[in-house]
């Protein structure tokens, strides 16, 4: 089986496991994914809006089920939601829809909007339009890196493999530096 039909038939399943991982380098190589044929721009970014909307309302929905567990079993997240919460209220339409863009907070927002118990329905509408702005910017900014590698390269077939491993290695590294950085920062 060659690299092409590998992606083909599984770029899906490759979106919904990497956004349990890493969602904006899974969705940036969805769009770049689609750029070359894999899949329709439409369908990588609807995947991507579905399945990042649902983690976040599982995430509230945890807040609001199990919240004074949660902040009592995990300290780092006791100090996230205390770092929140002055502004959780003022600004929590702004909030819920921006989270999703705010590294750090992308878990822990969701779950301390939950433990304020911010309304359902605020939640679900800020949410989704959030989660919609981020699937459309990401699979886009893949889609558009595609079509400047195309023209840039010109005979993009010969480095296609190495262009999504570049990508997916450079969000990994990424990734391991955020947490790495978060672990070593003091706490105040």
């Amino acid at each position: 089986m060659d690299m092409g039909s590998l992606i083909q038939n599984h770029i899906y399943t490759a979106i919904v496991v990497g956004s349990l991982l890493e969602g904006e380098t899974t969705v940036v190589l969805g769009g770049y994914a689609a750029h070359q044929g894999y899949a329709p721009w439409w369908a990588v970014t609807l995947l991507s809006f579905g399945i990042n909307f649902c983690w976040d309302q599982a995430y509230y929905a945890l807040g609001r089920w199990r919240g004074p567990w949660l902040l009592a079993r995990f300290s780092g997240l006791r100090l996230a939601v205390e770092r929140l919460s002055p502004r959780i209220h003022r600004h929590r339409r702004w909030l819920v829809f921006s989270l999703r863009f705010m590294y750090g907070l992308r878990t822990v927002g969701p779950i301390a909007l939950g433990i304020a118990r911010v309304p359902w329905k605020e939640f679900l509408l800020f949410n989704a339009l959030g989660a919609l702005v981020w699937a459309v910017l990401f699979s886009t900014l893949g889609y558009l890196f595609g079509k400047v590698v195309a023209t840039v390269v010109g005979q993009i077939v010969r480095y296609e493999l190495q262009a999504v491993a570049a990508i997916f290695a450079g969000g990994i590294l990424w990734f391991v530096w955020h947490h790495f950085r978060r672990r070593t920062t003091p706490e105040s």
